[in-house]
């Protein structure tokens, strides 16, 4: 009988227009602890995004550490992957853990798939961290054609390499076709052109464990028991009123159970949109109190004589719950105008293409400009 937790994207050193969510994080590892204690766990998967950015501050590196060896120290194996936010190197410098403690990490794709297996007695985990498109396929190749067969296929030698243990599970941090899209994510990372279909993921693994993508969830149209675990707190605002889970695994009698766990929030994060008939007073009474964090957008007439009164009495009622601030001017909103505050680079050269050109952007160049995009995350993390 083997009892695993399957976790992911820590995103440590978050922060939200320089408030730290590094509270929040430790809010969720310390259930994740008491759950292993619970349940007594003797493995806890984590698949990726590590870290919010790929040099970490110290203090997110310290929290970190700090959990991972405490993890180790209750006899319980830890095993971990890279993400797309992570650095191969900064995590390929924590290996030598392995020496000393029940930690154990997988910074990169390995070449040789028999390097890239965890075994515990009768368990094999295959772990594949962020497979980075410029692993995988040279700039004259097709790169969406490539990078999903080339994935498909350490995929099949993955699989391979387990076939013969009685319980077998992959640990990935990928990109799976279907899969919903909280909007915290790097849109270029989630895009389709380096998504795998559902029935790549071979059918002999008994659970796949990924990371990636921050909402809870199974993706029903692969054969095997296929589960996002998500983000452990709300990364940004896209994620309001979305919970968080960890999933516990059970493996025993050549059975598959799997148990999502509700996570409880240190902040909510709350999206609140003052309107010009309502009472800023009575709205702020109602929130002022609560243990969240706050985007406030204050719907007003640009002529309103106490419209410097009104953002001065919500800034002080919120303090530092307020993250985020947005002054919406109802006589100069037009259905023809974007809201730029709320496009991507990618969104904006869509728009910039369709404005000069008067059609869409085809394909193939948005293709090219989201393998730049990732380039350029991954250089300047």
């Amino acid at each position: 009988m083997h009892r695993i937790l399957h976790i992911s994207d820590l995103h440590a050193g978050k922060n939200l227009n320089k408030v730290s969510r590094n509270p929040d994080l430790s809010y969720a590892l310390d259930q994740v602890s008491d759950l292993c204690n619970r349940e007594k766990v003797e493995a806890i998967l984590i698949a990726g995004d590590i870290f919010d950015k790929a040099i970490p501050d110290y203090e997110s590196e310290h929290m970190v550490l700090d959990y991972l060896t405490e993890w180790a120290g209750r006899n319980i194996h830890v095993v971990l992957i890279a993400g797309n936010h992570d650095s191969y190197d900064k995590l390929k410098a924590y290996k030598n853990l392995e020496k000393l403690t029940k930690i154990h990490i997988y910074d990169r794709p390995n070449p040789n798939p028999s390097e890239a297996i965890f075994v515990c007695e009768n368990l094999a985990i295959a772990c594949l961290p962020y497979p980075n498109e410029r692993l995988l396929t040279k700039g004259s190749e097709d790169a969406h054609r490539t990078y999903s067969h080339k994935v498909a296929e350490y995929l099949k030698a993955l699989a391979k390499q387990v076939e013969n243990f009685q319980y077998k599970i992959l640990l990935s941090h990928l990109m799976v076709e279907k899969g919903i899209i909280a909007g915290s994510e790097r849109e270029a990372s989630v895009s389709e052109f380096y998504a795998i279909r559902p029935d790549q993921i071979p059918e002999v693994f008994d659970y796949v464990a990924l990371g990636h993508l921050h909402i809870h969830q199974r993706i029903d149209r692969a054969v095997p028991k296929t589960y996002y675990s998500g983000s452990l707190y709300q990364i940004d605002f896209s994620e309001k009123d979305t919970n968080k889970f960890v999933n516990l695994v059970i493996l025993e009698n050549n059975q598959i159970k799997v148990e999502p766990i509700n996570l409880s929030l240190y902040r909510e994060l709350k999206e609140i949109r003052i309107e010009k008939d309502q009472s800023i007073h009575r709205i702020l009474e109602e929130i002022a109190h609560k243990n969240a964090l706050f985007k406030i957008i204050l719907e007003i007439d640009h002529r309103d004589p106490m419209l410097n009164s009104k953002v001065q009495q919500i800034n002080r009622a919120l303090g530092e719950k307020l993250v985020f601030f947005k002054l919406d001017f109802p006589e100069y909103t037009s259905t023809n105008i974007q809201d730029i505050e709320s496009l991507n680079i990618l969104d904006l050269y869509r728009a910039y293409y369709k404005q000069n050109y008067n059609c869409d952007l085809p394909k193939e160049l948005e293709k090219e400009v989201i393998y730049l995009l990732n380039m350029v995350h991954h250089e300047t993390d």
